[in-house]
């Protein structure tokens, strides 16, 4: 089975970024494939439908490679800082780049962290766009603070909570249940 943990921070080694290695490590002990798309390492250009931008090389192959791990992925996980009380544009960016027949009927599960004020909204907010796409949004999530994490000597973040440790356990079981039980396998 293939995961996709598409991280929509703006800033490379950020705090979702952590949280996705994490949880990435707990998915490979089920022996699922995971890979993770990090936005701030691979930008991909704005939508436009009309035409009237011409993106570089790199990004249009960013969004190729995005597009073909979409549409390989058994179940994603959509990371996001708390930018102003909801999910960061960029993620936003490339939800739009990506279809129903993406997400239909796969299981989603949803992470984000906040620097302020710890607010579970951004994940609220997702819940809907990922009903929209025909997802299923598991229903543990994770919403952690720069709080839970520490630094390792080379500045590396890493989850330090055990509360949240516990909790990315059972999302990642969560997840694995559902793609191994589902009963929508047929409507994909």
């Amino acid at each position: 089975m293939k995961g996709l943990i598409i991280v929509g921070s703006a800033k490379i080694g950020s705090h979702t970024t952590a949280l996705s290695q994490y949880l990435k490590g707990h998915f490979e002990e089920h022996e699922f494939e995971v890979e993770i798309f990090d936005l701030a390492e691979n930008p991909i250009h704005q939508l436009d439908v009309s035409g009237a931008s011409s993106p570089s090389e790199t990004y249009k192959n960013n969004l190729s490679t995005l597009q073909s791990k979409a549409r390989e992925a058994d179940f994603f996980v959509l990371g996001t800082p708390n930018y102003h009380g909801s999910y960061s544009g960029i993620l936003k960016n490339a939800l739009d780049h990506l279809t129903m027949d993406d997400f239909k009927m796969k299981p989603v599960g949803l992470i984000g962290n906040s620097g302020g004020i710890v607010s579970s909204e951004p994940l609220s907010h997702l819940r809907l766009i990922v009903r929209t796409l025909l997802g299923i949004a598991v229903p543990t999530q994770i919403a952690t603070h720069d709080t839970d994490y520490k630094k390792l000597d080379d500045g590396t973040l890493y989850l330090d909570n055990e509360e949240f440790q516990l909790r990315a356990r059972l999302f990642v079981d969560q997840i694995i249940s559902f793609v191994k039980n589902s009963p929508y396998e047929h409507l994909k």
